[in-house]
């Protein structure tokens, strides 16, 4: 048997490979602590999900586990008196914590040996995105349930580079690669082919850019980790409302990284035209950027892995796919598929192959009570073609980020005003928009791009009569679904198509905004009780209503 583990600050995960078969569990998702509450899987849910899987006895029956952590251990250097005496709590060994954090402002190092405290270390010393209070304890968090494995299990325990776990991370072997940090890691953000970009000295990571500016509109979850994570996709979308005008265009590095804090002046709301403008004109500096990077490092007649958490931005990777660049993203693309890279590196040197069942929806999470009938399709079908919107959860959860049609809220597209409605139902922003899921053998009658399964593009929209999911730019984060893929979710829309001529749906994770999206039919049923403005829950082959 071999592990794959990722206990991170964030999107912890486990894989496992025993007896041919793969399998994998994202802590949030059993959990349900997500969103403020990001943090490290801990070590119960570690054993737990073990147990589930069949392996009693990891201790005896792990041969090799491979991990990506944030710190170090080293025992040649020592911190500041006053690091010291304020991080007691995290003294074992020697011990440095040298990552997990894109920019933070130096390299914080503990030792139980204190002999010499004049050392400091400078790595970098701007645009801290997590202060040493927030990331140390989830640090410490990390490196505790690595030592316990260390010290008591007989397997051998590797340590992999972050990005080189992305790379696996794609299950293929491409020629060419891209990871691409939204945050970075320790003091890199990115690795493309075999080049390391270092943060400051190559450039910035774009959640470096895009933080600040949902910091300055207020928008702070008051959690750090869960800043760095939902702001930019947050600017992703607000950025449609702007003009991209010279005024700003020209700024970029460490003059666009300080100027949403430091030198724009005015509100920086969204009432704001001037203040759009700005957010535009540096988002699309950001697109451009990447552009570049692109042509000066891939040929665009082969196909690139394209990894990392700025692979989730869909405009830009709209982008990179209009000027001809082949990409290939996982649905897993961000920290949450770290263990798989972890389990696909083992696989290559054991000689198996990880291949997970039923994949993309393959969340070692609560299935749901059966699976919906074609009567409870039927009905469901019937409530969204007559306004209602549904809780949808079936199955089990698909792997990354993105709802695909197992873990969903849904509503008819043709709503004038269902962007609103649902953005009151889930909490967010007025701009966010939403997606879409369609019948892939009709997409073309409504999208540009006619195969999106996990989406990531933001399309053209090409029919007019589905707003609640045109963006304000005419476009849609949407992903197209197939009977093979998607079996019960493929009758779903059939079934609404034959009510209403359109085979598409508004499809949103089943979460409020900074949570969890669902992984049990528990955290299923308190979501309906919490979002009024649902109307019906269906979970497998038992319904609710309202």
């Amino acid at each position: 048997m071999f592990l794959g583990l990722h206990i991170g600050i964030h999107d912890s995960n486990i894989s496992l490979y025993k007896d041919g078969k793969s399998y994998y569990s994202k802590y949030e998702r059993v959990s349900g602590i997500g969103g403020k509450k990001h943090g490290p899987g801990n070590f119960e849910w570690l054993i737990d999900t073990l147990k589930s899987w069949g392996v009693d006895e990891p201790h005896k029956q792990i041969k090799h586990m491979v991990h990506c952590t944030a710190f170090y251990e080293d025992g040649s250097e020592h911190s500041h008196q006053a690091m010291v005496d304020k991080m007691k709590l995290y003294q074992d060994d020697n011990v440095v914590f040298g990552g997990g954090s894109p920019t933070t402002p130096r390299k914080i190092i503990y030792s139980t040996d204190t002999s010499d405290m004049s050392a400091t270390k400078t790595v970098f010393s701007t645009h801290n995105i997590f202060s040493s209070k927030t990331l140390d304890p989830l640090l410490w968090a990390n490196y505790k349930i690595i030592k316990e494995i260390k010290n008591n299990w007989n397997c051998k325990v590797e340590d992999i580079d972050h990005h080189k776990l992305h790379i696996y991370s794609t299950l293929r072997d491409y020629e060419q690669q891209a990871v691409m940090d939204g945050k970075g890691s320790g003091s890199r953000y990115a690795l493309i082919n075999d080049k390391i970009f270092n943060i400051g000295k190559d450039g910035w990571p774009i959640g470096s850019y895009m933080i600040p500016i949902g910091l300055k509109m207020g928008l702070s979850t008051g959690c750090e980790v869960n800043d760095s994570l939902d702001l930019p996709g947050k600017i992703m979308g607000l950025q449609s409302y702007g003009r991209v005008i010279e005024k700003y265009s020209e700024l970029f590095g460490i003059e666009l990284l300080n100027y949403p804090i430091s030198k724009f002046e005015g509100d920086a709301v969204f009432e704001n035209k001037d203040w759009l403008d700005f957010v535009a004109s540096a988002h699309n500096t950001l697109v451009n950027h990447m552009v570049k990077l692109f042509e000066d490092n891939f040929d665009k007649s082969k196909p690139i892995g394209y990894t990392g958490g700025v692979a989730l931005n869909v405009v830009i990777n709209q982008r990179l796919k209009q000027e001809g660049f082949d990409i290939k993203i996982p649905p897993h693309c961000g920290d949450e598929g770290l263990s798989i890279g972890a389990l696909a590196y083992l696989g290559k040197k054991y000689d198996f192959e990880v291949k997970f069942d039923n994949f993309p929806f393959c969340q070692s999470d609560e299935p749901s009570w059966g699976t919906a009938d074609s009567q409870t399709i039927k009905r469901t079908a019937e409530d969204l073609a007559n306004g209602k919107v549904v809780l949808w959860y079936n199955g089990h959860g698909e792997v990354g980020p993105r709802a695909l049609g197992n873990r969903s809220i849904l509503m008819d597209p043709t709503i004038k005003n269902g962007k609103q409605k649902i953005n009151a139902v889930k909490r967010r922003e007025p701009w966010r928009p939403f997606g879409a899921s369609v019948k892939q053998d009709q997409a073309h009658r409504f999208f540009e791009m006619t195969d999106s399964p996990f989406m990531m593009y933001n399309s053209q929209v090409k029919y007019s009569g589905i707003p609640a999911v045109t963006h304000r730019d005419g476009t849609c984060r949407h992903n197209t679904v197939t009977p093979e893929m998607n079996p019960v979710y493929y009758e779903l829309l059939d079934e609404f198509e034959k009510l209403t001529g359109i085979p598409v749906l508004l499809n949103t994770s089943a979460n409020l905004q900074g949570e969890a999206i669902c992984g049990t039919r528990e955290q299923a049923i308190k979501l309906f009780q919490e979002a009024e403005g649902i109307n019906k829950m269906v979970v497998g082959s038992k319904t609710w209503t309202r």
